[in-house]
């Protein structure tokens, strides 16, 4: 009986010091490290599309006579692009001028005589309203003949032609288009999740494999407040110089971003090594820091996952020492030894 005691007695002193047995760890300052700094890499797939695109049409109807132009061509400014079939509106406009100088003659023949004072002049009134409405429809009529005629609203590269000399146009339909590449914008998906990671302004690097992974710099110019419809992505474009005109409309594109804040709610997230993150069994994330020696237990809320590591929302601060080897042997309280920083 006394030998079972000291047995069991001598079993407990043991597991007593197994549990006070100081562990090596090594260690990485939280939000001071380049490793785990809440600036991280985000690269996304995209699309080169034009700066400016319009859609050239006519106001009026009629028969197409030409398109002087074709897909691929650059035209200037106020540079003819097509012509429909101006004759009925010519005569149209000739017609309401015959009239407009008929009610003219009339109103100075009837004005001259009411200024005599042998007319009334209800009837001046009168044949001046009509002179009025004859001249404002003839210049109504005249706009018609205008608009026959589509101009180029700006410099730029003919990408499409719908209509064909002889197809009949009606107002609003367009005729070609018109892409102004000197300046390009890389479109890109962006989750949801990630949408107020980027902000206007943030610079990234756009490489296009159609040019031999040619690179170049852009500057976030827009951000959609809106997701596409069926889908929570969300839409940024990222404005690259092209005065070259080297990179075209339609190119597949990777858009990376570096030393992005990860922000949520106005604040910062964290962002470190996955693997040091243990999950209990009811779920919930917890890591390991040094505490006055000690190993202590952080009950921390994740975020997104990242290149570099996954973004920590709450639970961690700036500074704290996180355990990032060694941590498998912890609990809390554990005694622990820091033998060298982590790289």
């Amino acid at each position: 009986m006394a030998l079972s005691l000291l047995l069991a007695v001598s079993c407990g002193e043991e597991e007593r010091q197994e549990t006070k047995k100081t562990i090596k760890v090594q260690v990485m300052d939280v939000g001071t490290d380049l490793s785990n700094s809440n600036h991280s890499v985000l690269e996304y797939s995209g699309t080169i599309s034009s700066d400016a695109t319009v859609n050239a049409s006519f106001q009026v109807s009629g028969t197409v006579l030409q398109i002087p132009v074709q897909i691929g061509d650059f035209v200037k400014k106020n540079q003819l692009l097509a012509q429909i079939d101006p004759s009925v509106y010519t005569s149209r406009y000739e017609q309401q001028r015959a009239q407009e100088q008929l009610a003219k003659e009339n109103f100075e023949r009837i004005n001259e005589v009411y200024s005599k004072g042998s007319i009334a002049e209800i009837r001046m009134l009168e044949a001046k309203s009509q002179y009025e409405q004859a001249k404002a429809a003839a210049n109504m009529t005249y706009q018609n003949v205008r608009h026959t005629k589509i101009y180029a609203p700006m410099d730029g590269y003919i990408s499409e032609q719908f209509m064909e000399a002889g197809d009949l146009a009606q107002p609003g339909q367009p005729v070609v288009e018109i892409m102004n590449i000197k300046a390009v914008k890389a479109v890109i998906p962006i989750p949801d999740g990630e949408i107020n990671t980027l902000g206007k302004g943030d610079t990234a690097t756009v490489k296009i494999p159609a040019l031999a992974n040619y690179e170049i710099s852009g500057v976030v110019d827009e951000i959609s407040i809106q997701a596409n419809q069926g889908s929570p992505v969300y839409a940024a474009y990222v404005q690259l110089d092209n005065s070259d005109k080297t990179i075209k409309p339609g190119m597949a594109c990777t858009v990376t971003f570096s030393n992005l804040e990860h922000k949520k709610g106005g604040g910062q997230s964290l962002i470190i090594p996955s693997e040091c993150i243990a999950v209990t069994e009811d779920g919930k994330h917890f890591v390991y820091v040094v505490d006055q020696d000690h190993a202590e237990r952080r009950y921390v809320q994740i975020g997104k996952l990242y290149d570099n590591g996954i973004a920590i929302e709450d639970g961690l601060g700036q500074g704290d020492k996180l355990i990032v080897s060694g941590y498998h042997k912890l609990t809390q309280s554990t005694p622990v030894e820091i033998v060298k920083k982590a790289n």
